[in-house]
């Protein structure tokens, strides 16, 4: 049984497998790959992408049967996020022994938060329907990432130095940040 699946060729090396909303499968492939092995591919990787294509249809059946926010709920987040994540930003960088320069709070469909290399930050609004020890956990990755710009071993081991608890809060955002992501309305 042939699995169907878009296939993207470009110049690249090697190939990858991605399940897509709402429950699409993408294969990027080098431009000389025969069509052949790639379905060998996706047959050979049939019960990953079985797996993969329920949790994402899954993710899209929450999505619907989760309020959206309103602008003004929006609104009201980034003015709580503000006057709330930023105390304990402070403390946070306090303890990780780093500073940073301007904070933005934003309401992104992809991210929760992010460091440029100035030192700006952007933190998500939507951190605040977040538990505190996921809020926190993102302030912490961001700051860490002014001692590491990536996401190598050492950056790890930054994260886990300042908040040795953070998988939980990382497994956390996982399993319930796209739901939340969701919630944004669109654009």
């Amino acid at each position: 049984m042939e699995t169907e699946a878009e296939v993207i060729r470009s110049r690249r090396r090697t190939v990858s497998i991605q399940i897509v909303p709402p429950g699409r499968v993408v294969v990027r492939a080098p431009l000389t790959m025969p069509r052949k092995d790639i379905q060998k591919l996706l047959e050979e990787k049939r019960s990953w992408i079985a797996v993969h294509l329920a949790r994402v249809r899954e993710r899209e059946s929450e999505k619907k049967q989760i309020p959206g926010l309103t602008r003004a709920e929006l609104e009201t987040l980034k003015k709580r996020a503000e006057a709330e994540l930023l105390p304990r930003l402070r403390i946070w960088a306090e303890k990780a022994g780093v500073t940073y320069n301007r904070v933005t709070i934003r309401s992104q469909k992809t991210r929760w938060g992010s460091c440029s290399a100035r030192g700006n930050l952007s933190l998500n609004c939507l951190l605040m329907l977040c538990p505190g020890e996921a809020a926190d956990y993102v302030m912490v990755h961001e700051l860490c990432h002014r001692r590491e710009m990536n996401h190598s071993a050492r950056f790890w081991a930054e994260v886990a130095r300042v908040m040795p608890d953070y998988p939980a809060a990382r497994a956390w955002l996982r399993k319930n940040g796209p739901a939340l992501m969701a919630r944004l309305p669109e654009e």
